[in-house]
Parts: C-alpha cells; sequence; structure tokens
C-alpha cells in the first residue's frame, strides 16, 4: 500500500506504473528519481514519434532502442549498491553514460581504461575457470567439489592439504568457514538453483554449527535469487 501510494503519488494523470519487487525497502528518493526518468523517456519517445509523423514519407523507423544486455545489467544492478564501473569501450562508455544519467544514478563512478585488459585486471579469466571446474581449492588448503545431478546439486567440503592446530573443533571450523564462503560465491557465478546438499566435515558442538548456518545467512544476502536454508538433516548434512 506504501508503494502504490509513493507511485500514484509521482505519477502524471493517466499514466500507469509496474513496480518490481526489488522496489521493496528502498528509499522512497530513488523511487522517484526511477519515475521522473521513466516518464522523461516516454516523452522522448512519443517526440520522436511526433517528429517522424510530420515527414511526408512515413517508412518504418526506429523511434526508440533499448541498450540490450548493458541496459538490463544495469536495470538489475543499480540498486545493489553499486558504486563503480570499468569499461575500456567508448561506445559502451558512452552508453552507460547515458542509462546512468536517465536513471538518476549520479552517485555511481564511471572509468573508461582504454588500453586495458578487463579481464585480466580483475583475474576474471580465473574465476570463470575456476567456476568449470568441480574442484575448488580454498585458501586454507582445504577444497569443495561440486556435483550437479538431476535431482539435487551435492557439494562436498575437505581439509585437504591443512593440517590446523590442536583444536579440532576450530581447525575443522575454519575449513567449513572458508568452504561457505566459496559456496555463496559459487551458487551466484553459476547460476545453481533447486535442492542442494552440502556435506561439511562434521562438527561436533551445535555452537559450531549455528556459527557456520549463521555465515552461509550473511553471505547468500549477497545473491538477487531467493534462497531458503532448511538446516542441517540428522546425518549432519546441511540442506537447502
Amino acid at each position: 500500500k506504501e508503494l502504490q501510494k509513493i507511485v500514484q503519488e509521482e505519477l502524471p494523470k493517466n499514466y500507469g506504473a509496474i513496480v518490481r519487487t526489488s522496489a521493496e525497502n528502498k528509499d522512497i528518493e530513488f523511487i522517484k528519481r526511477d519515475i521522473k526518468s521513466l516518464v522523461k523517456l516516454w516523452e522522448l519517445i512519443q517526440e520522436n514519434f511526433t517528429n517522424i509523423k510530420k515527414e511526408k514519407n512515413i517508412e518504418p523507423t526506429l523511434i526508440y532502442e533499448n541498450e540490450g544486455i548493458i541496459g538490463k545489467l544495469l536495470t538489475d544492478l543499480i540498486d545493489q549498491n553499486l558504486e563503480r564501473i570499468v569499461t575500456n569501450d567508448i561506445e559502451i562508455h558512452e552508453k552507460i553514460s547515458n542509462i546512468l544519467e536517465q536513471s538518476g544514478a549520479n552517485n555511481i563512478k564511471l572509468e573508461l581504461r582504454k588500453q586495458a585488459n578487463i579481464l585480466d585486471l580483475y583475474d576474471l579469466q580465473s574465476q570463470i575457470e575456476k567456476a568449470k571446474s568441480r574442484k575448488i581449492w580454498l585458501r586454507c588448503g582445504g577444497f569443495i567439489t561440486i556435483d550437479k545431478t538431476e535431482a539435487l546439486t551435492a557439494i562436498d567440503v575437505n581439509s585437504g592439504k591443512y593440517i590446523g592446530g590442536k583444536d579440532l573443533e576450530q581447525t575443522v571450523y575454519r575449513v567449513n568457514r572458508e568452504a561457505t564462503i566459496e559456496i555463496a560465491k559459487q551458487l551466484r557465478l553459476r547460476d545453481i538453483g533447486g535442492i542442494i546438499i552440502i556435506d561439511y566435515i562434521d562438527m561436533e558442538k551445535d555452537e559450531t554449527k549455528n556459527k557456520i548456518l549463521e555465515e552461509l545467512n550473511e553471505c547468500l544476502k549477497k545473491d538477487r535469487s531467493k534462497n531458503q536454508i532448511i538446516g542441517f538433516t540428522p546425518l549432519d548434512l546441511l540442506e537447502m
């Protein structure tokens, strides 16, 4: 009701709007800016159409073109606390600049690095390769394996090369914690959905298990896909 009230107050007469679920809990000023930019865009389309109509020989003519994959990405990402965009292409730089201006997202920094290889700049190639691999090593020396089947995705956590200290529970917690951070990241990168079973290294204490659940919940906040953690089964498998 609150969203409807805000949108109705901002919309010109005889206009309608579709409010996406991502508008929930968003800053009111951000929503108002978004409405204004859409109204402005629609007015521009109408203006282009009117100008074309004035011409005597009307032929099929492009009056508006969205920004394709770039526009779609920015629509999804602008409200995700996006701080900076880096590109090495002048044409794409201009497109992004126009989209940011239209949406009123002036707080996002836009950088053009003509000679830069973007894949090398942020080590993206190795991350892409990692996203294709079944086995992913963790910094501590442990690793996870990801196996997709028809019914579910099974993720196994292994201590690998990690020996740890004298406290076994603490050693297990460290590997499981690093694995949790990597698992959340891989779920986003690989766009894994459906039933997911995680076989962590066995934890004796409920306190340790709760810490891992809290960590997983926190890491999954970055994921735009809806997720539901069921918890540990009697066999100590995490179901989500």
